[in-house]
């Protein structure tokens, strides 16, 4: 099964629990797709069936923080 999983990419919370789920999910034969802003901190090593998709921020003077969930969802992944 080919899945797909957004998260943030910093050393805890959701990118956490995000990168342990994927790393089984791999270890079970499944393909998970990360798209994210950067390289998961749990995954800092090569991981057999793990592709990490990583997509670039923008700024936008209406929200204080970037909107990049925005980028991460029109990503196509290949």
């Amino acid at each position: 099964m080919r899945i797909g999983i957004l998260c943030h990419s910093t050393y805890g919370g959701s990118g956490v629990v995000a990168a342990e789920l994927g790393k089984s999910l791999a270890a079970r034969g499944h393909d998970v797709h990360f798209v994210t802003i950067g390289r998961p901190f749990r995954l800092s090593s090569y991981h057999p069936n793990i592709y990490v998709h990583e997509v670039a921020a923008f700024q936008h003077p209406l929200f204080e923080v970037p909107p990049y969930f925005l980028t991460q969802i029109t990503k196509p992944l290949k």
